[in-house]
């Protein structure tokens, strides 16, 4: 394990941390109300305590990228529940990382359309043997047209610095559909939209052989259950979907729901399919998805995954949560998209500001 450590000085700092732990209970645990917390993910762990006037906090990670995770994940959530741009001083490993160990840049090296409604695109990726191929969710940065990329970097504090200006990124989360870890390469599939704005959907369908752009991750598990196992979501979830049904065991007991606009949007999953079509209309305006779950009954045994449009997410998580009464431990309710926006959503919405 590599190990970093920091302090955090602040009159509201185990405030920030209580916070944190209620927002992700099921990674982090306290012992009391002074603490100490702690948190284990898949990339290491962090340890915070009391010490004299300041909390002492330890990051271990099980290689260069775990440790960036980690220290990241700590910084970006402290400065949001403080709303401050407080500065950290880590000593230990990797401390004087500037490019981060996550960031790959690609090439491309094909594009095709799959489907009425979906654009695949096949890229090399250096050294991706070193990544965490296993998993899901990846940052795609295009670079504007015409200009030299320039890339993001680590800060001193463990956060990460972002071009602005004529040089600002469009940053988007895509699921790596396939990993080739032979030939080095992946592939991202791209659900397709009319927009008249630059968006990574138009990009898609425009790159050519050798255009590059760049990535951050991955991050994020593919959705399983030893039990009774029930996936829906609209377009853009259709490639985790996909993911997770290539290593469902044989006979699971397993139900997908699918909502695209018709059957020209339905793809070969390898696994039945309910497709829920919206017949002409809008994505993100219809209460398909919602819908179906109320009309099914939980049971003890099962695991819920779902991503779709943020009304979609917050009807569903409502009733999972409401009304089903089903655990944390076995539901994941995610936003994908907002409707009236540009792009996806990196995750569930923000954590409420404090008032």
């Amino acid at each position: 394990m590599l190990q970093a450590s920091t302090r955090l000085s602040h009159p509201e700092a185990i405030e920030a941390m209580h916070r944190f732990q209620q927002d992700h209970p099921e990674f982090i645990t306290v012992e009391s109300e002074t603490g100490p917390w702690s948190m284990v993910i898949p990339a290491g762990r962090f340890f915070v305590q009391i010490e004299a006037d300041h909390l002492s906090v330890l990051a271990e990670g099980v290689d260069a990228i775990g440790l960036s995770y980690l220290k990241l994940i700590f910084v970006d959530h402290i400065r949001e529940y403080l709303e401050e741009e407080i500065e950290f001083a880590w000593t230990g490993d990797e401390t004087d990382t500037k490019v981060p160990p996550f960031f790959r840049q690609i090439t491309v090296v094909w594009s095709k359309q799959l489907t009425r409604s979906m654009q695949r695109v096949r890229f090399a990726v250096p050294d991706l043997e070193n990544l965490q191929h296993t998993e899901l969710h990846v940052r795609l940065l295009l670079s504007p047209k015409g200009r030299t990329p320039v890339w993001p970097w680590m800060t001193a504090s463990g956060g990460m610095a972002w071009p602005q200006g004529e040089d600002a990124l469009m940053a988007r989360i895509y699921t790596l559909r396939s990993v080739d870890l032979a030939a080095g390469e992946i592939e991202i599939d791209f659900v397709l939209h009319p927009c008249d704005a630059p968006s990574a959907a138009n990009w898609s369908t425009l790159c050519q052989p050798g255009d590059i752009a760049g990535m951050l991750g991955p991050a994020g598990q593919i959705p399983r259950s030893s039990g009774r196992l029930l996936m829906l979501g609209d377009e853009t979830a259709l490639p985790a979907i996909a993911r997770a049904c290539e290593v469902l065991p044989i006979g699971a007991d397993c139900e997908i729901l699918v909502e695209v606009d018709g059957p020209e949007d339905e793809m070969d999953l390898g696994w039945p399919v309910s497709w829920l079509h919206r017949n002409g209309a809008t994505p993100g305006t219809t209460s398909l998805l919602a819908d179906a779950v109320k009309a099914r009954e939980p049971s003890d045994d099962l695991y819920l995954w779902a991503a779709a449009e943020f009304s979609a997410f917050k009807e569903i998580r409502r009733h999972v949560r409401s009304v089903w009464n089903l655990p944390r431990e076995q539901h994941s309710v995610v936003a994908y998209w907002r409707y009236g926006t540009q792009g996806v959503l990196p995750e569930e919405p923000h954590h409420k500001k404090k008032a």
